[in-house]
Formats: structure tokens, C-alpha cells, sequence
């Protein structure tokens, strides 16, 4: 079965330098209850991460650029695109954002990105300066380019991103109502809001799931519901995404056998999805 992983950190340029890999994130609280070390990632060596790559069954895989306040917490957009040109049969660039700086910033870089030829962009709303809901007015310029672009938006959404109510799907709701064509990917699942954003996305078709390590790590509370979750949706708009360093990308997969999916909502799951969404994927 193809997998494509739609949230990579891989250890390359500035993805290396962050505190996802000083310590590796899997080895800190709460992943470290359940997590299998990556050696990789120990020693950022990219060489490694290909191979662990591999052996998981994983064929390609989206690298977001991340856009924050704070210098040292970011990658810059060109790390990214660079990685995409360099390795094209298995990365996927999105860009990233940030409206901390102004509007007028945000929306100059994102046409440098879309001039470049990224695919998707991400934002992690709550981590602005001053932080922002997902219906934030300031981001609907943004929202909007993309939506004309043609291009689906990644929005960062969990109870680690500032007060429970950033995370709230609720604003995402307002969001996909207000661009009904534009496709809004939510990494983390908006977690712990695990039933609320499932029946969101029942009924707002341009919203797209993206789990990741909240649906793979059976320690996480309420982890369980997932399974349901992927059945009630019959395996439609939800995502596979290993979210590494900060889970190992083997056991990722394997983490799914857990749920006794179908075979027609694993292929969805793993990659039916993603083509979908994205069209042609690195091979």
C-alpha cells in the first residue's frame, strides 16, 4: 500500500536547528510514554532519515515552512522550496506565515511563494503576536489569495497553542463558510476538540483532517475515538501525518493496525486522500 506522510519535520536546514530536536521530541513528555527512538533524528542526519523513510513503506511526504515571532522558532520559506527542488520524487513544499509582522508582509510573502511554486500554505494562528483565532479578520487576505490560487491552507490547531478556545473548530467553521473553495487542512485535529471537529468535518466538505500524533499514540486520552471517527466519515478528508521527529515514522504506521480499519479506509487514509487533495504526488 503507498503511504505519503502529510507532516514531516525532516532534520535539513532550519527543521534541525529547533527545539523539536534539542531534545528529540519523542523523547520528552507526553510522547515519550510510548515513543520508539529514531536515530535519525537523534543525530539529524538526513541520510538516516531517507532510510528510516523507506522502511516504513512511506514514498513522499509535505514539509511546511513555519513562519513565528521569534527567528530562532522558525524555518524560512526557501529552506523549504529548496528541499522540494532538491529531493522532487519525495517532498512537497507548503509554505509558511505569519501576520505578526503586518499584513502587508504576510501577503508580499505569500506571493513570493506562490511565484516559487509551493503547493499549500501553513499557519499556526495562536502563535502570533498578538495571537489570533483562526477567523481572525487579518487573515482573510490571506485566506482569500489562497482560495483564488487555488491552494489549500494548514492551520496548526491544539490545546499546546495558547488558551483551549484558540483551538475551538468552531472558528474554522466560519472560515470554510465564508471560503467555500478553499480546502482548510487542520494538523493536530483542532485536539482535544476530537468530537466536534469530526462532525464539522461531516458537514463542512472543504475541511481536512490531519491527526497526526494525537490519533496515533494510544495514550492520548479520548485516542480511541479515532477508529469511530475514521468510520463515521467512511475515511473521507482525514489525512496521514507521522508528525516526526515527534513520533518515529514505523511505528506510525503500525500504530494504525490498532483501529481494525477496512482496507478501503486505509488506502483513503494513506494516501487516496492526500491525491485528492494535492493531485499528483511525488512517486
Amino acid at each position: 500500500m503507498k503511504i505519503f506522510d502529510f507532516r514531516l519535520r525532516p532534520p535539513y536546514k532550519g527543521y534541525a536547528k529547533l527545539g523539536l530536536y534539542s531534545p528529540v521530541c519523542n523523547e520528552a513528555a507526553p510522547q515519550k510514554w510510548h515513543a520508539e527512538p529514531s536515530r535519525a533524528a537523534e543525530e539529524k542526519s538526513l541520510d538516516l532519515f531517507w532510510k528510516e523513510m523507506d522502511e516504513a513503506g512511506i514514498s513522499g511526504g509535505v514539509v511546511i515552512g513555519r513562519q513565528m515571532p521569534d527567528d530562532s522558532a522558525s524555518v524560512p520559506n526557501d529552506d523549504i522550496i529548496g528541499m522540494a527542488r532538491e529531493f522532487p520524487d519525495k517532498i512537497v513544499a507548503f509554505g509558511g506565515l505569519d501576520v505578526s509582522r503586518g499584513v502587508s508582509a504576510a501577503m508580499d510573502e505569500l506571493e513570493r511563494c506562490l511565484e516559487l511554486g509551493v503547493r499549500g500554505m501553513g499557519m499556526e494562528p495562536a502563535y502570533c503576536q498578538p495571537p489570533r483565532y483562526a477567523d481572525a479578520n487579518v487573515l482573510y487576505p490571506i485566506y482569500a489569495r489562497c482560495e483564488k490560487a487555488g491552494i489549500p491552507v494548514m492551520l496548526t490547531l491544539s490545546f499546546f497553542q495558547g488558551n483551549l478556545d484558540y483551538s475551538d473548530p468552531v472558528a474554522v467553521q466560519r472560515v470554510a463558510q465564508d471560503f467555500p473553495n478553499l480546502q482548510l487542512i487542520l494538523a493536530h485535529a483542532c485536539y482535544p476538540w476530537l468530537l466536534h471537529v469530526v462532525n464539522l468535518c461531516l458537514i463542512q466538505k472543504n475541511i481536512w483532517l490531519l491527526p497526526d500524533l494525537y490519533m496515533l499514540n494510544p495514550t492520548a486520552p479520548g485516542n480511541q475515538m479515532y477508529g469511530d471517527a475514521m468510520r463515521w466519515l467512511n475515511g473521507e478528508r482525514i489525512l496521514f501525518g507521522s508528525a516526526y521527529p515527534c513520533y518515529n515514522m514505523a511505528q506510525a504506521v503500525r500504530d494504525i493496525d490498532r483501529f481494525g480499519l477496512s482496507e478501503e479506509i486505509k488506502e483513503k487514509f494513506f494516501h487516496g486522500n492526500a491525491e485528492k487533495l494535492l493531485g499528483t504526488l511525488p512517486r
